[in-house]
């Protein structure tokens, strides 16, 4: 009997224990999940945060990439410089392009342009400009500066164009002499603008010429130029027998930031006469990319050309290569801080777009 009371009893408290654990428990728990609950939603709103964060950095990136602002129109162009971004190259020895010399190279394929409006008697020459030209293959064709041979004014071509040259070096800055009639094959009908360049200035600034004939006895352009014509044997160190020596291009040249260029032109003196070839040497600055795709497109040369080096030509002085077209300086008629030059590769490709050319074909 005492054994059922002492078991009766032990149960008991067994059960009061039990109980109080429970509720000791419960209130344990409902705490921690109250201090969770109030952790997970601070965590929630820091989460939140977060990304928010983030979304205002995606904008911002999204910003630095987005298309420059525009500023307010202004006189002088405006040339944003950006670094090339150079691809992995493989060193390789570099190669002369011809085994001709430097000079004989100049001498046979960089000519001066005068274009304008020649009368029917021949006998008025009118709306001239003048610059430089290159030619650049054996049939006689010249590349140079689409605003040599297009009148902005009148939105006309210049139909009458004439080659000179001078022999380089011409220390005594002899007088150029008149040597052929050119005619005008192709230029771009449409002027490309992009703000990334300039605001007043085309970036597709080139054309092709085509020489047609030497300059007869019977014109009378030496005495509206004030030049001689060429004598016969002048004609030896451009021609021989209707086949042209032409400065050949340098197709594996990939430009740089630092390396050092040559610019090749009819440049006025400071005597406002540009009868010889004048060179200049300067590095590359930096590079204008028109179309974003980060590859070398307009060249930006530290160098000291002056007016009438539009047209001219832009030389690796180690492969004595021709790598690009000098299209413009930035300051008039004195030494600029940048001769602006379209590098071969865009001019290549530019001129697919404009004439379905290819420049490689026609200088083979």
């Amino acid at each position: 009997m005492e054994f059922k009371i002492f078991k009766i009893i032990i149960s008991f408290f067994a059960v009061i224990i039990i109980a109080a654990f429970l509720i000791f428990s419960f209130d344990y728990l409902k705490s921690d999940f109250s201090r969770n609950f109030t952790s997970n939603e601070n965590f929630n709103i820091s989460t939140s945060s977060i990304k928010l964060q983030t979304s205002e950095n995606l904008k911002t990136t999204t910003s630095y990439n987005s298309e420059p602002v525009k500023d307010k129109p202004i006189k002088e162009p405006q040339i944003i410089s950006k670094e090339i971004i150079q691809k992995p190259i493989v060193a390789e020895p570099i190669k002369e392009v011809s085994s001709k010399s430097f000079e004989e190279l100049i001498n046979s394929s960089v000519i001066q342009l005068y274009c304008g409006n020649l009368n029917s008697e021949g006998t008025t020459f009118s709306n001239i400009s003048r610059g430089t030209g290159i030619i650049i293959n054996s049939s006689g064709n010249i590349l140079t500066n689409r605003h040599i041979v297009y009148d902005e004014n009148t939105k006309k071509i210049k139909n009458d164009c004439f080659i000179l040259k001078s022999f380089f070096p011409n220390t005594e800055s002899q007088k150029p002499k008149i040597y052929y009639i050119a005619e005008v094959s192709n230029y771009p009908l449409t002027e490309k603008f992009s703000d990334s360049f300039s605001e007043d200035k085309y970036y597709n600034d080139f054309a092709i010429l085509k020489i047609v004939s030497k300059i007869s006895r019977e014109s009378k352009i030496n005495f509206l130029l004030e030049f001689k014509i060429a004598a016969p044997e002048d004609y030896l160190s451009i021609e021989n027998n209707g086949i042209f020596n032409f400065f050949p291009i340098d197709w594996n040249y990939q430009p740089k930031d630092g390396d050092f260029l040559i610019t090749l032109g009819y440049g006025v003196d400071a005597s406002h006469l540009a009868n010889k070839i004048t060179s200049t040497i300067g590095k590359i600055a930096g590079n204008v990319n028109i179309n974003k795709s980060a590859e070398p497109q307009i060249l930006l040369i530290e160098s000291n050309a002056t007016t009438g080096f539009s047209g001219g030509a832009l030389i690796n002085p180690k492969s004595k290569g021709l790598v690009g077209l000098v299209s413009w300086i930035t300051a008039g008629d004195v030494a600029g801080k940048y001769t602006v030059a379209i590098f071969w590769d865009f001019l290549r490709n530019l001129m697919l777009q404009d004439f379905n050319l290819d420049l490689k074909l026609l200088q083979n």
